[in-house]
């Protein structure tokens, strides 16, 4: 099965990025995997909704010594599952959409979405959390948001 890292390695395999963007792609790499592949996840795993956005704390155990700093493109090269035609299909529609964008913009988009808003219901905007952003609350919220001509349109 694809793991976290493998999604991680793939898009860094596209460029060098921040440790934020890099959660919130694969964030929505997970969100996205539900809507298109019928409820299945693109990885096993969850985020928490931590105050700048959807964070796997897998994920960034792995990669906080970068703090706000750049990971390196093949930081993961020892990463070697093999990612199916679907889930490549899937890591593509969302570089498509989303990869222009930085850590700090990816942050800001998030906060506005229904997923990370109810799992922070009640919290302070800058308050910590470990509360689980709901995988039903991401695939119907992303469905709504499907146009059928590419996702998040």
């Amino acid at each position: 099965m694809t793991t976290i890292f493998d999604v991680a390695n793939w898009f860094l395999s596209k460029e060098s990025m921040d440790h934020k963007k890099l959660q919130k792609l694969c964030y929505y790499a997970q969100a996205w995997s539900l809507v298109l592949r019928n409820n299945t996840p693109i990885f096993k795993g969850d985020f928490e909704a931590w105050a700048h956005g959807p964070v796997n704390r897998q994920l960034w155990n792995t990669f906080r010594s970068y703090g706000f700093s750049d990971i390196p493109q093949d930081v993961l090269s020892d990463s070697a599952n093999v990612i199916c035609a679907n889930d490549i299909e899937t890591l593509e529609s969302v570089w498509e959409t989303y990869g222009e964008f930085s850590g700090f913009q990816l942050e800001s988009v998030t906060h506005k979405e229904t997923p990370w808003i109810e799992a922070r219901r009640g919290l302070p905007s800058h308050a910590p959390s470990q509360e689980i952003i709901s995988a039903n609350t991401m695939r119907e919220y992303y469905t709504s948001q499907f146009s059928g001509d590419g996702i998040g349109e």
